[in-house]
């Protein structure tokens, strides 16, 4: 009974903390919802399509990124238990289907970067090869 119990359980915190893969508009409408600008929706839904292709679970153990935006854990989140970097948070948050957090974290990055380089998005390698045409509208086309 005792091992059954601990089985259930251990289920339990496995179920809770599980990723998602999004799609598309889906995770057009969470960062919509999540007070992303919509001047910047179509940019940061071309980043995380190359990213991780809208997987909020991935994680690049060679670069040491996390979720959907592949957030880096040399400056942004801690890689142990005990929240910290600059996002104030561990890393695994960015790993699971809640994306609230990713989402202010990545506008973080932005807002930090920007001041640094004068481009926002200069923190995502995608946004360079994929992204920095300009023409990042055919990733919310027929979501709105």
């Amino acid at each position: 009974m005792k091992i059954l119990i601990i089985f259930v359980y251990a289920l339990a915190i496995l179920c809770a903390s599980q990723a998602k893969m999004f799609k598309r508009c889906q995770f057009v409408h969470q960062l919509a919802q999540h007070g992303v600008p919509d001047w910047q929706i179509p940019t940061f839904t071309c980043i995380a399509h190359w990213e991780s292709g809208y997987d909020s679970g991935k994680l690049d153990y060679k670069t040491g990124t996390h979720g959907i935006f592949q957030i880096n854990e040399r400056v942004w989140c801690s890689p142990f238990e005990t929240p910290g970097r600059e996002c104030r948070t561990t890393c695994s948050q960015f790993r699971d289907e809640y994306i609230a957090d990713d989402i202010a974290c990545a506008l973080k990055i932005y807002k930090d970067t920007l001041e640094l380089s004068e481009i926002g998005y200069d923190a995502w390698g995608s946004y360079w090869e994929h992204c920095a045409t300009g023409n990042n509208m055919e990733y919310v086309k027929g979501c709105y």
